[in-house]
């Protein structure tokens, strides 16, 4: 088979600190095996400070798994059956089962397995509970790390806020002599009672960078505000139980209190006092709409144009939002340098709705812009079919590219000269084409789905549907003809022409899209 003497590396790494293996490490061992055993490696997938316990995305594991199944490799390899997942049998029993219908193997270095061996699934089965039941265990253990840190009030990890660092003898806060001093103008204007989104554009009007480099805005001038360790107070992050059984942080932080005193811990110097920071508190909450008597949760993104909508405005290209009646510049609203695009939203919506009810019908069968939607329709419906079919074409249009360097070698710049040199040529040429066929029967072989899109091209139809569908179901299909809607901005008091400040970019296929 064109697949057998090759196969692919994933390497896995949820921390990546001194003492721990690192992915060079996981890569000499795995190259090294794939060596001694006659394979060539074709490509490494690297998961970076990505977590094989949590429910996380991981483009690596998706992309090599969709290698394997397809058929572009025969033999997937790992340093560590933990390093492929730490979910337990459930999730590594479904890749075993996917990888042998596509009839290739999982191998893992370090614990000497090789799924080709009959006896091995056994024993992956019970290293893969074993590693889930590992990582139960290590939070668990640091857990009992973190309060015990809590209880000598101890720094236990992570980036303290702007302003401050923590003394790596005490490991307590002390204050950064760089940037103190902005932290603290931040504090002393949210005392006087300044809005977070003035703040921030006072910031960015004299370039101070945020703690990662770039403009403040509102959120992260909150978030500053909201940290107990601004105040000198021991932080914890909330948890919440999932359905299975898992903890899973909330996000919301707030100050730790000793489980026995139930009083709040110290950790160090802050940059404002716990007073302050009560009254920055409720100078906030006095400016919260609270609802029933709790906080306004995160409104879902019921706009017809949310995700699609961007503000045109020079050197900005950010996502707008609807506010009230209008969509308007996340990154104005935000405290950024910018302008700031707005609409009214009605005015917009109505614009490109029509735009959308009117070009669809008028589109020929085989126009590129109901070929994208088509395209994009398809992967929708079946995503782990188009992963592997994406795959094999990539790899295909890779081996072609080689055997056309190949054949340039030969023909074009003379490098295979006499007969030994022209039965080398020939070998790899030979090589090269027999895996293209290889691939391109296995790519015949996939599925093709399908869908109907000709109640696109009748206006009546598209109309009916259009009216009957629900919000979300109409930015889906806005989603599938439209890859964003740009507005420029206008002039304050003159009514909206859509013509002249809405410019939607239709679909394409990989390529940018344009009106």
């Amino acid at each position: 088979m064109h697949q057998d003497t090759i196969c692919d590396l994933y390497l896995r790494l949820s921390l990546d600190r001194d003492g721990k293996t690192a992915i060079e490490r996981q890569e000499a061992d795995c190259r090294a095996w794939a060596e001694h055993n006659g394979l060539t490696v074709r490509k490494v997938h690297i998961d970076r400070g990505r977590s094989g316990y949590k429910t996380v995305e991981r483009k690596g594991f998706d992309a090599a798994l969709a290698a394997v199944t397809a058929g572009v490799v025969g033999t997937l390899i790992v340093w560590k059956l933990d390093r492929l997942s730490r979910k337990g049998i459930g999730q590594v029993g479904k890749v075993l089962d996917d990888i042998e219908k596509a009839g290739g193997r999982l191998v893992s270095v370090v614990d000497g397995l090789d799924t080709s061996n009959d006896s091995a699934r056994m024993v992956v089965a019970m290293l893969a509970e074993l590693a889930r039941s590992e990582s139960k265990n290590l939070g668990t253990r640091v857990g009992h790390a973190k309060r015990y840190l809590r209880s000598k009030g101890q720094w236990i990890g992570g980036q303290p806020p702007y302003g401050l660092l923590i003394d790596p003898q005490t490991k307590k806060l002390v204050h950064d002599p760089e940037h103190a001093v902005y932290a603290r103008l931040i504090a002393d204007e949210a005392l006087a009672g300044m809005s977070l989104v003035r703040i921030a554009r006072l910031l960015n009007e004299y370039e101070i960078l945020s703690p990662r480099g770039g403009q403040w805005n509102a959120a992260s001038i909150m978030q500053l505000l909201r940290s107990p360790a601004f105040a000198g107070l021991m932080p914890e992050t909330e948890t919440v139980e999932t359905d299975d059984g898992e903890r899973k942080y909330t996000g919301r932080v707030f100050p730790y209190r000793d489980p026995e005193t139930l009083d709040t811990v110290e950790i160090g110097e802050g940059i404002i006092t716990v007073g302050e920071r009560e009254q920055i508190f409720h100078s906030l909450e006095s400016r919260t709409f609270v609802h029933a008597g709790k906080r306004r949760p995160k409104p879902e993104g019921t706009a017809l144009l949310t995700g699609l909508v961007y503000c045109a405005v020079p050197g900005c290209g950010r996502r707008m939002h609807r506010v009230g009646g209008s969509y308007q510049c996340m990154a104005r609203r935000a405290g950024n340098q910018c302008i700031g695009a707005s609409a009214l939203a009605e005015a917009v919506d109505q614009y490109v709705t029509e735009q959308f009810l009117t070009k669809l019908p008028a589109l020929e069968p085989d126009d590129p812009l109901l070929v994208a939607i088509a395209d994009r329709w398809v992967h929708r419906v079946d995503p782990e079919t188009f992963a592997k079919r994406d795959a094999l074409t990539a790899e295909i249009q890779d081996e072609e590219a080689r055997l056309a360097d190949l054949e340039d070698a030969r023909y074009v710049r003379g490098e295979f000269s006499g007969a030994a040199a022209v039965e080398r040529y020939n070998r790899l040429a030979e090589r090269l084409r027999g895996r293209i066929e290889g691939l391109s029967a296995d790519l015949r072989k996939l599925p093709m789905p399908s869908v109907d899109v000709s109640p696109m091209l009748d206006a009546l139809t598209l109309r009916e549907a259009w009216a009957d569908a629900t919000s979300e179901d109409r930015r889906g299909r806005l989603s599938l003809a439209i890859d964003r809607v740009e507005v420029t901005k206008g002039v304050r008091g003159q009514r909206i022409i859509p013509e002249q400040r809405i410019q939607i970019q239709w679909a394409k296929l990989g390529a940018d899209a344009a009106t």
